[in-house]
């Protein structure tokens, strides 16, 4: 029982580094009103509590609804309320749990903030065509909330999206930032993700899980304390967001600071992969609130995004034109090395004994890692028999298809898949002693048909 006690603290914990994040950059003094805004609050129906808004420019004809994120207020957005108002109906409001709206020991979902911005949006939009924008936790509701298909909305921007990727992952990369933010130094990331990511699996074979904790009222009430940043917190990692992701159609802009220390940009380059009609843009010298480390050129790509015409905005979001078909005879190859990079195109790439190599932005034949360590981003694998196969390996892949007869077989191996495809023939994943998660992917074979967001200990098993 302590064991189990031990973990599920580091998990809390884990969770609550993103939370102080954000909670740092509050101000302890409550916020000065926003000039040329109108603040209301009122009884509303989906939490039953009361929920405070603010708006601006009431007589524009186009809407924009502002979501803030975990331990944010609407003054998170004291900054874009007045750059939106020059041409927009703007309005942001407190997340019950949060700033002004009421407090107390509920189920703060993202599904129920959802439904809470669908009510405000027939509220104050009945007649107006309108667009959200969704900052952090606030990002992942935005999301949830255009997977509803609501009438009248019309564009979507995500800042920071938090909550996507599996928790397993999410907590990794936090564990990472708390040791980077407190060494100072960024080697120690990689270190402290594969000690953590160790720790969490150990989660998984807890007879009551976290998310379980969060949505029960006691669970809220003892282990939590009632408190609505941990509640959010876990009913946020609780979500799977693999439908909404790829069953939103309305043009999206997806915003993200490169020195984001709480949420890791590979979400913003999943959700750019995996949804139909989005793009993502990198801010520079911004952390996890762009829209106050670089204000202009925020507020300037989400009007952007927002006014420009709908024929100039589908040229944006094109598709690729079909690349041609591989025929490469190049092969890669390391072997007792470290920080190798490959790109392009390869018959197969072989790794041995090798640690912290880079494949990005290639194809491959057949992929072979033995001993190694290796990170893989945009980078499709065609094989024949097999895809990839991995012995005693750690493999970290980001957006790609990886296909064959068994797409991937791994022995004694730790994969980390987000936003990924797996086709296999006879088998997606083949696996002995091996550990997989899975975020935001799809599998195809004739065992396992769809999305795929979870953890799997495969000691012999296939998918």
């Amino acid at each position: 029982m302590n064991v189990a006690v031990r973990i599920l603290v580091a998990f809390l914990l884990a969770y609550a580094t993103a939370l102080a994040a954000q909670e740092q950059a509050a101000s302890a003094v409550p916020p000065e009103p926003i000039p040329g805004t109108y603040e209301e609050c009122f009884h509303e129906p989906i939490f039953e509590g009361k929920v405070c808004t603010v708006q601006a420019n009431r007589d524009a004809r186009v809407g924009v609804i502002l979501i803030h994120g975990l331990g944010g207020s609407t003054d998170d957005w004291k900054n874009t309320i007045p750059a939106l108002a020059k041409d927009f109906h703007v309005l942001a409001f407190d997340l019950p749990g949060f700033g002004k709206s009421d407090k107390g020991s509920q189920e703060y979902s993202p599904t129920r903030y959802a439904r809470l911005a669908h009510f405000l949006a027939d509220r104050y939009f009945p007649n107006k065509d309108y667009h959200i924008v969704g900052h952090s936790m606030g990002g992942a509701i935005a999301l949830r909330f255009a997977a509803q298909r609501p009438l009248r909305f019309q564009r979507l921007v995500l800042i920071d999206a938090a909550g996507i990727l599996h928790p397993q992952v999410i907590s990794k990369f936090q564990a990472g930032s708390m040791l980077e933010r407190t060494s100072g130094v960024k080697q120690t990331r990689g270190f402290a993700e594969r000690l953590s990511g160790k720790l969490l699996e150990q989660v998984d074979k807890l007879p009551i899980s976290p998310i379980d904790i969060a949505n029960s009222a006691l669970g809220r009430d003892q282990v939590l304390q009632g408190g609505p940043e941990k509640i959010a917190a876990l009913e946020l990692a609780g979500e799977d967001f693999s439908y909404a992701v790829t069953s939103v159609n309305e043009p999206t802009l997806i915003l993200w600071g490169d020195s984001d220390l709480t949420v890791p940009l590979r979400t913003g380059k999943v959700l750019a992969a995996r949804m139909p009609y989005a793009r993502l843009e990198i801010i520079a010298d911004a952390g996890h609130e762009p829209m106050q480390d670089q204000i202009e050129q925020t507020n300037t790509l989400v009007r952007k995004h927002l006014l420009t015409g709908e024929h100039s905005l589908t040229e944006q979001f094109q598709p690729l034109p079909a690349k041609p078909a591989m025929t490469s005879k190049r092969e890669g190859i390391c072997k007792n090395d470290s920080g190798m990079t490959f790109e392009g195109d390869y018959r197969s790439i072989d790794l041995r004994d090798c640690s912290n190599v880079t494949i990005r932005n290639a194809r491959i034949g057949h992929l072979h890692v033995y001993n190694s360590r290796a990170t893989l981003t945009d980078t499709d694998i065609l094989g024949k028999e097999e895809g990839v196969y991995a012995e005693y390996a750690d493999l970290t892949v980001t957006n790609g298809d990886i296909s064959g007869d068994t797409a991937i077989h791994a022995k004694y191996s730790r994969l980390d898949l987000a936003g990924v495809h797996l086709k296999g023939n006879k088998d997606a994943v083949k696996a002995y002693g091996s550990k997989v998660v899975f975020s935001i992917s799809e599998i195809h074979s004739p065992h396992t048909n769809g999305a795929m967001h979870a953890y799997k200990q495969m000691d012999d098993g296939v998918l």
